[in-house]
């Protein structure tokens, strides 16, 4: 089974119209962006993405724009989880069909499930499209659920579609955990910038990060110099990486990132679904003035 999420894999920001709508061409053009900026592959429909409140057809149209977007030159693997077990089948399927390389599906959400509960619910899921590899993405801060590793070793063993796990909490012993599951090895990805380079250590085989969209280079020369075991650079990287972060913690990240790509002309509009609170002229020129430093800092981010 082809595992597609490893180095560093952008969680994509969906772009909207002005009247809320998806801008279809300004991710067309985000696609084209990401794939050549020098990362190693795209998880629409996520967090970041805002996947929860788009309509089942909407994601449809995006996995189909993206794929196409992408001609190839980068894996697209597509968040496909939902409030409802057969929305979520039929997303799976669809990125299949659309010739996305994986699935990923959050944890059920909400409602507070035992663990069986949740191992009865990846199962159904791994059933349902096979021949196609399909992750788990765990962020028990936002889903009120936390998949536990003796769970990920049930279905790690029975099913081969399950290509590996997405943990978006700053947590590297449960990392360890993850990929302990298995003899050779369980591939884990962390969902926090300040932990990329230690969960390496231990085994993690990338990061998924928003961040990513608007300083490619730098994760990039990070993931790079961890593959190289240049630990001194990757030491480097991964402070700047953290300083970044700290500083724009401030910020609400989904609006933020859309209010520099659309400086950089990536996409249009910095309109968000999900109800953030109104960022204010000033502030989003505030946003610009300090990513623009944060990028000049390394010679690699000024040549873009």
């Amino acid at each position: 089974m082809n595992k597609c999420l490893n180095g560093i894999v952008c969680a994509n920001i969906t772009p909207f119209e002005k009247n809320g709508s998806v801008d279809y061409e300004s991710l067309k053009n985000l696609t084209i962006y990401l794939a050549n900026s020098g990362i190693d592959a795209i998880y629409p429909s996520g967090t970041n993405g805002e996947g929860l409140a788009l309509s089942v057809d909407e994601r449809k149209k995006i996995t189909q724009t993206m794929v196409e977007a992408a001609d190839g030159r980068i894996s697209i693997a597509i968040q496909c989880g939902t409030q409802t077990l057969n929305d979520t089948k039929d997303l799976i399927q669809n990125a299949k069909d659309e010739g996305a390389a994986a699935a990923g599906v959050v944890t059920p959400f909400f409602f507070k499930l035992s663990q069986e509960a949740i191992i009865e619910y990846y199962s159904n899921l791994f059933e349902s499209v096979k021949n196609f590899p399909i992750y788990v993405y765990n962020i028990p801060s936002h889903t009120n659920n936390d998949i536990l590793p003796k769970s990920i070793a049930k279905l790690a063993e029975k099913y081969e579609n399950f290509a590996g796990i997405k943990y978006s909490h700053p947590d590297i012993l449960r990392i360890a955990e993850y990929i302990s599951v298995k003899p050779e090895g369980f591939d884990a990805l962390i969902g926090c910038d300040r932990l990329i380079y230690p969960a390496a250590k231990v085994g993690s085989v990338g990061t998924v990060s928003g961040p990513a969209a608007i300083f490619p280079e730098l994760f990039s020369d990070l993931w790079q110099s961890i593959k190289d075991k240049n630990d001194n650079e990757a030491l480097r990287l991964q402070r700047i990486i953290c300083e970044n972060d700290i500083a724009l913690e401030k910020y609400q990240s989904i609006p933020l990132l859309k209010i520099y790509l659309k400086k950089m002309g990536i996409i249009k509009e910095t309109i968000c679904r999900i109800p953030f609170e109104k960022v204010l002229k000033a502030e989003e020129d505030e946003i610009c003035v300090t990513v623009e430093k944060m990028r000049n800092k390394d010679v690699r981010c000024c040549n873009k």
